[in-house]
């Protein structure tokens, strides 16, 4: 009976040992798993947040343009986003926020014209490849192979700024022209015409793809 008795302690303290070695297992997969996940979500909201500041950028084009116009006495109604400046503006501050612009594009509800909503498209300029067999790429690596890295496992992320254009009407000193006013309020200069724009992170694009003649 001590035999026997002895024998089973010893299965009990080899079931136990294994079973410690397979939760310690488990938990360093979970925790591998939960530092993938971790990895992707940062991407993500590395992505959102360059999105984000690019389509900001690209629509302060516009906005400059609408102040300029109405600081110097003219209607803001028509072409008044530069594409080539816009692009330019986004893929400096996509840079500048570990992103890469992948397209851009302005809208309005103006038949076309006004080029006053910006939509803008980028990609995380790091990476999460997928795990190779060979184990010769690590959990936590996070770099991009060149030139192509895997779009299933980058950060991507949109954004659409809206510029809102105030409603100016011109004032009158006599019978010329003695400046406008926007929204009841005069325009005093082109700083004073910036704070009177809005602009602002919207969840659709216009109607109208900007596309007028000469661009």
């Amino acid at each position: 009976m001590r035999r026997v008795t002895g024998k089973a302690h010893c299965d009990r303290g080899q079931a136990n040992l294994f079973l410690l070695i397979g939760l310690t297992l488990s938990l360093v997969a979970i925790m591998l798993l939960f530092v993938r996940v971790g990895n992707a979500n940062e991407l993500r909201t590395e992505a959102q947040a360059a999105a984000d500041a690019a389509a900001f950028a690209a629509a302060g084009i516009a906005r400059d343009s609408v102040a300029e116009r109405i600081s110097n006495n003219e209607l803001p109604y028509s072409r008044l986003y530069d594409p080539g400046r816009g692009r330019s503006a986004a893929e400096h501050y996509a840079d500048q926020n570990g992103a890469v612009l992948d397209s851009i594009r302005a809208s309005d509800d103006s038949q076309g014209n006004l080029g006053n909503i910006v939509r803008v498209e980028v990609h995380s300029a790091r990476c999460q490849e997928e795990l190779k067999g060979d184990r010769s790429r690590a959990w936590t690596d996070i770099q991009c192979d060149e030139p192509d890295p895997d779009s299933n496992h980058t950060g991507n992320a949109a954004a659409i700024v809206k510029v809102t254009i105030p409603d100016c009407q011109y004032e009158f000193g006599g019978i010329e022209i003695a400046g406008l006013s926007c929204d009841g309020i005069s325009v005093e200069s082109f700083a004073h015409a910036q704070q009177l724009i809005d602009v602002a992170l919207v969840e659709e694009e216009g109607q109208y793809i900007y596309n007028p003649p000469g661009f």
